[in-house]
């Protein structure tokens, strides 16, 4: 067992007891408990960032394992909640978050020994532009679809007159909701358009063919996108409706994302 794989298992240890505490502490309405549950993900993250610096010093562009690119979308996702947290004053999204990163670092670690040769050509310039974009924007998306999840209940229940339950005292009102919703929009859709056009750039000198499904469903994502994104700016949506086209877009995202890891990836299928 080598060391980066001990500082994995720490960094795991942390993102399930900040994960858990947020949870536990937004049921039990524990505040203490929530705040001790963010200081203990923000020691994940750090943990996190040292053990992907230390990949990419000792591996290179070139030559890091499959399992690193889900590590890094799962720092982007942890990465966005601190910034949403210290900017917004929103630590809900935490619940939105930490369980989804806790599940990518998991799951990456299943390749942490598979390797993902990146030909020299795609690495530097094109690994910030394709993967830094794509895995920001749906960061963002993520966000959004977690206040999605929340507006959509909870504006439900009040349509019905129904009682809220008791945890949502702490949680945000629906105009914070959709507050998230905006900037998660006008900031994601630009990121996502450069990190896929980026793509298409360097995917001819790779011999991409078009009908890989993974490119197809990123298309129909970046459609999606474009359309939730003239929505909120040109047309002014608000409310459930961007809420569902939140849900959605992330739903269809994370589909594109399990297949572009099931069934291929930029170093064995994309770019050979």
């Amino acid at each position: 067992m080598d060391f980066e794989y001990i500082l994995a298992i720490g960094v795991i240890i942390l993102y399930s007891l900040g994960t858990f505490g947020m949870l536990l502490g937004t049921l039990a309405l524990h505040r203490p408990l929530k705040a001790l549950a963010d200081r203990i993900t923000l020691a994940g993250f750090s943990l996190h960032t040292v053990v992907a610096v230390a990949m990419l010093a000792s591996n290179g562009f070139t030559a890091l394992p499959m399992g690193y690119y889900p590590q890094l979308m799962a720092w982007s996702l942890i990465f966005l909640y601190i910034c949403a947290w210290g900017w917004l004053r929103l630590p809900f999204l935490g619940l939105t978050a930490a369980p989804l990163a806790l599940l990518l670092y998991i799951l990456s670690m299943r390749l942490s020994y598979t390797p993902a040769l990146l030909p020299e050509h795609l690495s530097g310039l094109f690994f910030t532009l394709h993967i830094w974009s794509l895995y920001l924007s749906l960061g963002l998306l993520a966000m959004a679809f977690g206040a999605g999840v929340l507006f959509v209940y909870m504006e439900s229940r009040l349509k019905k007159k129904l009682p809220m339950a008791e945890f949502t005292r702490d949680l945000p009102s629906l105009a914070a909701c959709d507050k998230v919703n905006h900037i998660a929009v006008t900031a994601g859709f630009p990121l996502y358009t450069l990190g896929l056009m980026s793509g298409f750039i360097w995917a001819p000198m790779a011999k991409t063919i078009v009908e890989n499904p993974k490119v197809l469903l990123s298309l129909v994502v970046w459609l999606l996108y474009a359309l939730f994104f003239y929505q909120r700016t040109a047309l002014r949506y608000r409310g459930k409706k961007t809420a569902v086209m939140a849900i959605v877009i992330f739903g269809i995202s994370v589909l594109s994302f399990g297949i572009d890891y099931a069934i291929s990836h930029h170093s064995t299928q994309m770019f050979p």
